[in-house]
């Protein structure tokens, strides 16, 4: 019991065990954690290969006709599972030491962001278009518009600042012919009053012997002397023997309705001048006001805003391709001579100032020679003083006739020279009634495309279903809105038809310009219903557009489905069969008119007015753009213009359209149902995201105490429960 090289022995024996314990639980440790990493990994590889698979069962209708991926039919969970049990066999069947004995424990598969959601359907639309569709657009068509760009913005300022002079000159012209008028009224009214004082040009009055006949103030003091001898004879006789009663009676009426006449006329011309004379101040300011608005928009011309963008598109054009750039320029630089020069807006000023002044002359002395009537009427005075008057104040009236009626007066000269600067305007009106009716024309067609919802009930029906599923879409992005891009419309006025016009070209090389700084989802877009989406056969229109809108539309009516007018739908969005043809054969007129309108400056820059060439340019652009509708639904294209010699199609149109208007959610919503129409899928109802969770389960060999209080601190990833570790892995994908 006491020996102590037996004690000693069994010390070390027992701390050998005791050491190699330990060593024992620490290595068997790290191979559970090995074995529990490498479940990590393996688990992770599995969970995504399985996730992948899934995703590729996509819809290949989708792809084929629409280059969309989107995942079909097949139950999810199914093919995920099916993938994790085929890779837990072959792994079991492939691994020789088989150290893990992993299992699968469970998997989830959750599908969501269905195709129909905008930023889906955005992203897929960018990712499939982002090489091809900058490229595409630039060569096929900025590059065509990119040598017109500086003529383009010539006439494009011209029509801006000659259609605002238009409206301000016919104000202006307005107000001066109703300035003109007020003063004539007020020399009309003295015109009137004088002829009852007497005759023009009197210079002396003569004794008359009394006739019965008192037409004037002159005619009354004329016979006055004879009046008051007659009277003087009969007063000696006794009343039977008088001679002259029926004369004297004749004179006394005729002298006091003479006077009636001159204190009328006189009460008359009073009011007229006090009502003419301060309108016709009052206008002459405002002619005067707007000849300054006139001269600023003369001035802000050069600074249009607008400038820019066709100053990018046309970076690196040579001068030989801005031909009739300054042919314009020349025409805008006229537009002075639409301005009335100060000194006429004076004179016209100072004439009205002269004609009350010379008026209040009149007035003063018309009132005094009222006062006299009753010496006419007494036999104890003389003619002298009241003859005397009546010259004084008829000679005042001469020479306010003399300035304000007769030829060659002030007034007369104002008009004559207000009417020089007016020698274009009856041959503007003359084109402008032209153009108005080739406008009209132009409409014609547009409402008989606009109207054929009212005779295709079958292709109705259709647009119906297509309007039901947009209506879905626009609720399942939840924006509120069923908008449509806008209405077919046009316009009887050939200068806001012209302006209108204008005003689109500005928008296009605005948006070329902003393309070329760099590409947008617009541009995108556009090309994506290019290439993936039918355009309408314009030549079904050759028979109506050639007969000027009175031919008949009958033989083609199955041609307005909406399969066979996607792109114009998406542009547009009317549901209806004629609404989305007709409003974009009315910007393509438009468009046309811009051009040819630019073509008609050119053409018509000596005419010598600058309003009356703009009136010429939109008359012949009318005319041309019409031609031009009639050669597009021939061929199928037409040449830019007659100066740029290239083509553009029906469908370089559309496109170009689609670039003007912009992005909206609303054209998204439009193409989506248009898939859902031509293919029968739901885009809202199939997902484009998987989202995917699975549990694999593994055996602990050593030690699963220590391994559940390793996790239970958060070293561990997974879990532990009993001697089971779980790795759970989650793998998202999309397509």
């Amino acid at each position: 019991m006491f020996d102590k090289e037996r004690s000693e022995r069994g010390a070390v024996t027992i701390f050998l065990i005791i050491i190699f314990a330990f060593i024992f639980a620490f290595v068997s440790i790290f191979i559970d954690y090995s074995r529990m990493s490498a479940l990590q990994a393996q688990s992770e590889q599995i969970s995504h290969a399985a996730v992948r698979s899934v995703l590729s069962a996509y819809d290949p209708d989708l792809l084929d006709r629409y280059g969309l991926f989107a995942y079909g039919g097949t139950d999810e969970n199914y093919i995920m599972s099916k993938v994790l049990k085929d890779e837990f066999s072959l792994l079991t069947r492939s691994d020789d030491l088989s150290i893990m004995k992993a299992k699968l424990d469970s998997s989830s598969v959750q599908l969501e962001r269905p195709l129909g959601t905008y930023p889906v359907f955005t992203q897929q639309i960018r990712e499939q278009m982002k090489y091809k569709a900058p490229i595409d657009f630039t060569i096929e068509v900025v590059n065509k518009f990119k040598p017109m760009s500086s003529v383009m913005k010539e006439a494009s300022n011209t029509v801006d600042v000659m259609g605002k002079l238009q409206k301000l000159y016919d104000e202006r012209e307005d107000k001066l012919n109703q300035l003109v008028d007020h003063q004539k009224k007020s020399a009309a009214a003295v015109q009137e009053l004088s002829s009852w004082v007497t005759s023009r040009g009197t210079s002396s009055i003569p004794d008359e012997p009394l006739n019965g006949s008192i037409s004037s103030l002159r005619d009354a003091a004329a016979q006055f002397e004879d009046y008051k001898s007659k009277t003087e004879e009969d007063s000696k006789r006794k009343p039977v023997d008088r001679m002259y009663d029926t004369q004297i009676s004749s004179y006394t009426n005729g002298v006091s309705q003479a006077f009636n006449h001159v204190t009328r006329g006189h009460r008359n011309a009073a009011e007229k001048h006090q009502d003419h004379l301060p309108a016709a101040k009052e206008l002459a300011e405002q002619v005067k006001l707007i000849n300054d608005q006139m001269k600023q928009v003369i001035i802000d011309s050069e600074n249009r805003s607008a400038n820019n963008g066709y100053d990018q598109v046309g970076t690196g054009v040579s001068g030989a391709d801005q031909a009739g750039s300054e042919e314009i320029r020349k025409i805008r630089e006229q537009s002075r001579k639409l301005l009335l020069p100060d000194s006429l807006l004076t004179q016209i000023e100072t004439n009205i100032e002269d004609q009350r002044v010379s008026f209040t002359r009149l007035d003063g002395q018309v009132s005094r020679l009222l006062t006299q009537e009753g010496s006419l009427h007494s036999i104890t005075g003389s003619s002298g003083p009241i003859k005397n008057s009546i010259m004084t104040t008829g000679q005042e009236a001469d020479n306010y006739l003399r300035k304000f009626v007769d030829s060659g007066g002030a007034l007369d000269q104002e008009s004559k020279q207000i009417e020089s600067y007016r020698s274009y305007d009856e041959a503007r009106k003359k084109t402008e009634q032209e153009a108005k009716g080739k406008l009209e024309q132009a409409g014609n067609i547009l409402k008989q495309l606009s109207g054929l919802k009212d005779k295709m009930d079958a292709k109705q029906e259709e647009f119906n279903t297509l309007e039901g599923y947009f209506k879905e879409n626009i609720n399942l992005n939840a924006t509120g809105s069923s908008g449509g891009a806008g209405q077919a419309s046009s316009s009887s006025d050939p200068y806001a038809s012209g302006q209108q016009s204008m005003d689109n070209m500005d928008s296009l090389y605005g948006s070329m310009s902003s393309l070329l700084s760099g590409m947008t989802d617009n541009c995108y877009q556009m090309e994506y219903a290019a290439d993936y989406f039918e355009h309408f056969d314009v030549t079904k229109l050759k028979d109506i557009v050639k007969s000027g809108g009175s031919g008949s539309l009958n033989s083609v009516l199955d041609q307005f489905g909406p399969e066979q007018q996607e792109m114009e739908y998406i542009l547009y969005g009317f549901h209806n069969p004629g609404g989305n043809v007709a409003a974009a054969y009315g910007e393509i007129f438009a468009s046309r008119l811009a051009v040819r309108t630019m073509e008609g400056f050119i053409k018509n820059s000596s005419a010598g007015n600058p309003l009356l060439i703009l009136a010429l340019a939109l008359l012949y652009g009318i005319e041309h753009a019409i031609q031009d509708m009639v050669t597009l639904c021939e061929k199928g294209s037409i040449p830019l213009s007659d100066y740029f010699k290239v083509e553009l199609s029906y469908r370089d149109y559309l496109r170009i359209f689609m670039l003007l208007h912009g992005q909206s959610d609303e054209r998204l919503s439009r193409m989506l149902a248009l898939i859902r129409l031509n293919t029968g899928i739901n885009p809202d109802q199939r997902n484009t995201y998987i989202s995917s969770e699975v549990t694999i389960a593994m055996p602990l060999w050593f030690l699963p105490g220590v391994a559940k209080a390793l996790n239970a601190s958060g070293v561990l990833e997974g879990r532990v429960e009993g001697n089971q570790y779980y790795a759970v892995k989650k793998a998202d994908y999309s397509y």
